[in-house]
């Protein structure tokens, strides 16, 4: 499915379901990036700087802090030319500054079942930093793996942020090397639903063939949410 059809669907499924579906606690969200990086690595396996992908997805949360999400972004996935996430989870505020997020994310990759994995996750946090822990749970795919995310987010101004981020990835395979992400960067919200941001992305290239997947790229962002 090519970009510009996929942003297609995406527009039709927004607006259909804006019009049939009127809860207060479902969200909509579409957006370009200039290039889609996944934890430090290029997702076109094209080895490009600027490779425009199409990202969009609706989002369900119960007064009693359970939510449901799908989450949809074009890019390059071996045969597959879609990445689709379904996630569920539960989400409790323990106190003024401290939150507790629980939750499942299945990624699916049509054309390429032997991709098809999820992940089970616990984050917690305090204020405007957050850490989390993803494992694996798919057997002889990503069974045993462990990513930690460290996020942070200082508000410069009313409407501008300044995003920090930097993750590791611990492969429960021996012969697989453990990767190190980062990035940083900034947003600006305007117009009420509207973000636009620029952000410096990548990860360590140790023990691995430099395919340029892992470089670090700047990449720039629009987004909506409704």
């Amino acid at each position: 499915m090519k970009a510009h059809t996929l942003g297609i669907l995406m527009l039709g499924s927004l607006a259909f379901a804006a019009n049939t579906v009127a809860h207060a606690d479902t969200s909509f969200n579409l957006s370009a990036v200039s290039l889609y990086k996944s934890r430090g690595v290029d997702q076109n396996g094209r080895n490009q700087a600027v490779d425009p992908a199409v990202q969009g997805g609706v989002d369900y949360a119960s007064p009693g802090g359970f939510y449901l999400g799908n989450w949809n972004s074009s890019g390059r996935f071996g045969n597959a030319n879609v990445e689709m996430d379904l996630y569920g989870g539960y989400k409790a505020q323990l106190n003024k500054d401290l939150g507790l997020d629980l939750g499942y994310i299945h990624y699916v990759y049509p054309n390429e079942g032997s991709w098809n994995d999820g992940e089970a996750y616990v984050g917690l946090s305090y204020q405007q930093l957050t850490f989390k822990t993803y494992r694996g749970m798919r057997p002889n795919v990503n069974e045993g793996d462990l990513y930690y995310q460290l996020a942070y987010v200082y508000p410069l101004t009313g409407a501008l942020n300044l995003n920090l981020g930097l993750g590791y990835l611990h492969y429960h395979v021996e012969d697989l090397s453990n990767k190190t992400d980062y990035s940083a960067g900034l947003s600006y919200a305007f117009a009420k639903h509207f973000t636009v941001s620029g952000t410096v992305a990548g990860a360590d290239h140790r023990n691995e063939v430099d395919d340029g997947s892992r470089d670090t790229r700047f990449i720039l962002g629009l987004g909506a949410t409704f």
